[in-house]
């Protein structure tokens, strides 16, 4: 009776311990769950040309960023960005190169609670602008500063701290990347470039985690 319990005992560690180690190598549910030192190793990793790391690491962070503040989006957030959007003249493609919105997204850049607006601006890769919105005193305002000249850009949420990534792909869709963190403070957007780097195959590529939804108006 005795040794059956210990078989039992011993069988139901080895379960728990399984369980452990498969829960450990899952990556964090939604971005507010994630360890706030990974991203900054895995940025860390880039600019180091560690990108085994950076791959690996970014596993444990979730695809898709898919913030509480941004995937229920209050009324009055989604009022307020209507209002600037709303405004703009559509992006209608290559036709005429006339600029335009070519899209919108939200995420909390500073990490205060509150969704920033983002918006893509411009009528051709080469002279596309990211430009930021803090929500303040019941609307949208601009913040100070831009990224410009942006070629094939995707947003990923920053889970270390105040940013957001911006990975870009110019001259084609595999021929270079270029990774930049991107700050808010004090009303003005910040870039700092990680890392430039150019590619030889498109498996060289990088895809960064907690990807940031965007909308086409």
């Amino acid at each position: 009776m005795k040794k059956t319990k210990r078989i039992l005992m011993t069988v139901t560690l080895l379960i728990a311990a399984v369980f452990l180690l498969n829960a450990a190598n899952l990556p964090a549910a939604n971005v507010q769950a994630a360890s706030k030192g990974t991203y900054r190793a895995i940025l860390q990793a880039y600019k180091r040309n560690d990108y085994r790391k950076v791959q690996r690491l970014s596993k444990t962070l979730p695809k898709n960023a898919n913030e509480k503040c941004a995937r229920k989006l209050k009324s009055k957030y989604r009022k307020a960005a209507k209002k600037i959007t709303g405004k703009m003249r559509k992006w209608r493609g290559m036709e005429n190169y006339i600029p335009g919105i070519q899209w919108y997204a939200f995420s909390d850049i500073n990490k205060n609670g509150k969704p920033e607006l983002i918006v893509k601006y411009g009528g051709v890769e080469t002279d596309c602008s990211i430009w930021v919105y803090e929500y303040k005193g019941g609307k949208y305002k601009k913040a100070k500063g831009a990224i410009y000249d942006t070629w094939h850009p995707t947003l990923y949420n920053y889970t270390s701290g105040n940013g957001l990534v911006l990975q870009e792909r110019p001259i084609s869709e595999y021929d270079c990347e270029i990774v930049t963190l991107v700050t808010l403070s004090k009303g003005r957007i910040k870039g700092k470039t990680v890392r430039e780097r150019y590619l030889s195959s498109r498996k060289q590529r990088t895809t960064m985690p907690c990807k940031i939804k965007t909308y086409t108006p």
